[in-house]
């Protein structure tokens, strides 16, 4: 292909988690962001001619539901890409970080000559959410490291797989099974996992939580959209052991007070809130004994 189409959205502030679903609904090849002083711009990749107005209003109605003034899109333009230049500029900026204590995430084509004593995550973004780059990947990366004992570990919609990834570095020995129901965002999940040469440490499957087998395990990740992670919020309790740890990721200010009675209701106790820009993420301990223990006292 001699060409692609991008869709080039300037955002006022960092919402592009929330419009994520919007560019995988409409099948993107890709994503880039260039950051200035003042907005973030999100460059939406495809095969097809696309139409501004249609990306102008799905944008603003998405940033709308999601709780924010649709005037946090400050333009949407549409421009015909030569593939060379597609590449390039999906590649600018994307360079090795550390995340954490623990990790340095790079991509393939920009990996450091030394590490230190981190541990390198080598992630190529593709179709997929989660280089590292987004607050609430940051925050769940954290959450791996300070909270999970390396037992066992469930990434449900494992977009890149870069959390699964870095859980097999930290312990190499662990059971760890990921999950998404998008099957582009497996087949890049499944390509960073050879890169990373984690293959044997991580069952990935694509489809639903119902369709998993039954298990449970120490920690369950999710880092998704709040909608999403209150559908799903039923189930948790069924993939956790007791006193497993459950991280939600994706939630915006606003949030925590719902979920956190959302939580206590499924015998869930927060144990920390993290806090990055308007990103939320929480950390909560699986507790059934305690329900069991408040309904016997009646």
């Amino acid at each position: 292909m001699n060409e692609f189409w991008a869709v080039r959205i300037r955002l006022k502030e960092d919402l592009s988690e929330v419009l994520f679903p919007c560019f995988s609904r409409a099948g993107t090849r890709g994503l880039a962001f260039i950051e200035t002083d003042t907005d973030l711009e999100v460059l939406v990749y495809f095969d097809v001619p696309q139409e501004v107005a249609w990306w102008a209003n799905e944008m603003r109605r998405a940033i709308r539901e999601a709780g924010f003034s649709d005037d946090c899109v400050a333009d949407v333009r549409v421009e015909r890409v030569p593939a060379e230049d597609w590449a390039s500029r999906w590649k600018a900026g994307y360079n090795p970080f550390p995340v954490g204590r623990r990790f340095l995430i790079a991509p393939s084509w920009g990996r450091p000559p030394e590490t230190g004593d981190r541990l390198l995550i080598v992630i190529d973004p593709g179709m997929a959410f989660g280089t590292g780059m987004h607050a609430t990947t940051r925050q769940c990366l954290q959450a791996l490291e300070e909270y999970w004992t390396g037992r066992s570990l469930l990434d449900v919609g494992t977009g890149t797989g870069i959390l699964a990834i870095a859980a097999a570095h930290l312990h190499p020995q662990a059971r760890i099974v990921a999950l998404d129901i998008d099957p582009e965002a497996c087949a890049v999940a499944r390509e960073n996992v050879e890169r990373n040469g984690v293959r044997e440490g991580i069952a990935l499957f694509c489809g639903t939580l119902d369709d998993l087998p039954e298990e449970r395990f120490e920690m369950v990740l999710a880092n998704l959209t709040a909608d999403v992670l209150a559908s799903l919020l039923p189930r948790f309790p069924q993939r956790l052991e007791p006193g497993g740890f459950l991280v939600l990721s994706g939630l915006l200010d606003g949030d925590e007070e719902p979920f956190r009675e959302a939580l206590a209701a499924k015998a869930f106790r927060p144990l920390e809130i993290k806090r990055e820009e308007e990103w939320r993420t929480i950390v909560a301990r699986y507790e059934p004994s305690s329900v069991l223990c408040a309904s016997g006292s009646h």
